[in-house]
């Protein structure tokens, strides 16, 4: 199986294609950062219903640690992805356009036949169906090199291919549990976000990219809040999580130390709010 990405009007498209029958698989993305390539690629796999034997992916650095000699070194997640699934990982020649060219002309389809139609999308949700019901229609079509439809390919190639794991392979930042304080917030690298003040005192799973942070009920998955990361000793702060507006001062009631005090601002409201005459 061929890999490789392509960017068309700032959206990025992933693009995967089986060597003998041209089975195209093609999911859209806004980074090309290696835990997004190592989802989409999980994906792709499931489609498939098993895994190729090797993947060549064009010198993409969110793979790749280093070069020595010529050879391309991947960076250990993507070791550790690889050995997970059971594939070899491999990566094309420099400055050898035909060992990707299968892969580069499926990138210049997909942008012609399937974004320039339908761009703007509204979000990427809305795109990756589009691309879904396009992979579903291109992949029961004849294809015009091997004049064969993919997906009757697939099934003579299907037993061909590795078993799918069990489980997934969980790599990136891992969502750590924090637990909601009383002024209704989480701290997270020394910065505090608020959460709707009902979560007081329960645990909640924080999960973050390069600027999000999300909030998540530990059982249900439910997203609870969201904040954009702020620098450490910063607060990010939701309004509504508190019911309202906050107040432009702080409350202050007085407080009596003495018995003599509490039985003075006991009197009422009113002479607990004497104007301070010091």
């Amino acid at each position: 199986m061929i890999i490789d990405w392509g960017m068309q009007a700032g959206v990025h498209v992933f693009c995967a294609a089986l060597a003998w029958s041209r089975f195209r698989f093609v999911r859209f993305a806004d980074n090309e950062k290696a835990t997004t390539t190592f989802g989409l690629l999980a994906e792709c796999f499931e489609q498939l219903g098993g895994v190729p034997k090797m993947v060549l992916a064009d010198r993409m650095g969110c793979l790749k640690s280093g070069v020595v000699a010529n050879v391309v070194v991947p960076t250990p997640d993507y070791v550790r992805f690889a050995t997970h699934y059971g594939f070899r990982p491999d990566f094309c020649e420099a400055a050898d356009p035909e060992s990707k060219g299968m892969v580069e002309h499926l990138v210049g389809y997909a942008k012609q036949d399937l974004m320039v139609p339908q761009q703007p999308f509204e979000d990427l949700t809305t795109a990756n169906e589009a691309a879904a019901v396009w992979c579903a229609e291109v992949n029961t079509t004849t294809h015009s090199e091997i004049c064969a439809v993919p997906v009757e390919r697939l099934a003579v190639e299907q037993p061909l291919l590795g078993p799918l794991p069990s489980l997934r392979l969980e790599l990136g930042v891992r969502p750590v549990t924090r637990k909601v304080d009383r002024l209704s917030c989480v701290r997270f690298g020394s910065a505090r976000y608020s959460v709707p003040c009902r979560l007081i005192g329960y645990q909640v799973t924080l999960t973050t990219t390069a600027t999000m942070i999300t909030v998540i009920e530990p059982v249900s998955g439910e997203v609870l809040a969201e904040h954009r990361l702020v620098a450490p000793g910063e607060t990010s702060i939701v309004d509504d999580h508190y019911g309202g507006p906050r107040p432009q001062r702080p409350s202050r009631a007085p407080r009596g130390r003495t018995q003599t005090e509490q039985d003075f601002l006991a009197l009422g409201p009113v002479v607990g709010g004497l104007p301070d005459r010091r």
